[in-house]
């Protein structure tokens, strides 16, 4: 965000384009990675949690890192000339930064956090949505409204709402501190 140098804008601009990967996308992609054929087929963890961590992870740095370099390049630029005549170094300029903008941060992994746990087709694609191993509450809710059974998804959908207002309370209390 602060540093300059061959092809950061081609960089940030694929960073974020893939702000947009569609879910199903990012499992595919995963899959392709993770499976027994993929370069990484050797680790053996298709159709388990940690793949359906990796594609999560797919799917939500993009988002974070395009909102925390549009937040530090923001901020940089009000305080560039300042701390270059105090003799700050670069780490003491990303300290300052990262330090004095926890806020900003914390809300920014809300945001991952709710695209994350908002998420489906990619958790489904690697995870196999297994029962008591891979299903998440998103597959649980899809897999019991079509089953008929809408009291249960209601049930479950009012316990990922409530999860998401008290990490959404928790950030608000953060934030007036």
């Amino acid at each position: 965000a602060i540093k300059k140098f061959p092809l950061k804008n081609i960089i940030i601009s694929i960073i974020n384009a893939l702000t947009a990967i569609p879910p199903v996308c990012a499992g595919l992609l995963c899959y392709i990675i993770i499976s027994r054929t993929g370069p990484f087929g050797w680790m053996g963890i298709l159709y388990t949690p940690i793949a359906m961590m990796v594609a999560q992870f797919i799917i939500i740095t993009p988002i974070m890192m395009t909102l925390i370099i549009r937040n530090i390049q923001e901020e940089y630029s009000l305080f560039e000339e300042e701390l270059k005549s105090y003799g700050a170094k670069l780490n003491d300029t990303i300290k300052l930064l990262l330090i004095n903008k926890h806020k900003i941060y914390f809300t920014i992994s809300i945001i991952g956090f709710g695209r994350a746990v908002s998420e489906y087709g990619a958790a489904v694609i690697v995870g196999g949505s297994i029962d008591h191993l891979t299903r998440n509450i998103t597959a649980t809710i899809a897999l019991e409204t079509s089953k008929g059974n809408i009291y249960l998804a209601l049930q479950l959908g009012v316990v990922l709402i409530a999860i998401s207002f008290v990490i959404s309370f928790i950030n608000q209390i953060n934030n007036k501190n």
